[in-house]
């Protein structure tokens, strides 16, 4: 650590030494390597100990308690995506959700991630395709579809 700057790393070829060996660039690796990445920084600026991952990796929103009663607030870091396209499920945000699991505070929406699906307007047609009526679906967030993509159990569907 030089000064007030941080640096960290973590590639997902490191998830070999995990027993990883094969897809290493799908969104199950990208969350893997976020999750690495996020418990070598809490332990190289000492609050490993402090702020634990989340246990249960189920795809629901977590962010690490920024109300713990301490001297210590969580390590905080803003995702910077350089040119990577930002489109919803993009591996970008699997990298964010295995760091925010993995304890560094990061601030963010689910709005993202697989399984979240955007307000819609429908109309609805008569007989002669005129619009008689609209009606409004609400924004939604599937936290199973998440999880699946996080334990790479949406590709074996595709296998099939």
């Amino acid at each position: 650590m030089q000064g007030d700057k941080v640096l960290c790393a973590a590639e997902s070829s490191e998830l070999k030494n995990f027993g990883v060996t094969a897809g290493l660039t799908n969104y199950a690796a990208a969350y893997c390597t976020g999750l690495l990445l996020a418990r070598r920084l809490l332990k190289q600026v000492g609050l490993a100990d402090m702020y634990k991952a989340n246990e249960s990796v189920d795809g629901e929103y977590f962010n690490v308690d920024e109300d713990i009663q301490d001297d210590r607030r969580p390590f905080k870091a803003l995702l910077d995506v350089g040119l990577a396209p930002t489109t919803t499920g993009a591996r970008v945000f699997g990298v964010l959700k295995g760091a925010c699991d993995g304890g560094v505070n990061v601030p963010h929406s689910t709005k993202r991630f697989p399984g979240y699906q955007k307000a819609r307007v429908e109309e609805i047609k008569g007989k002669r395709g005129k619009v008689v009526d609209s009606e409004k679906t609400e924004a939604k967030f599937d936290a199973k579809v998440l999880r699946s993509h996080i334990f790479g159990e949406h590709v074996s569907s595709y296998m099939d």
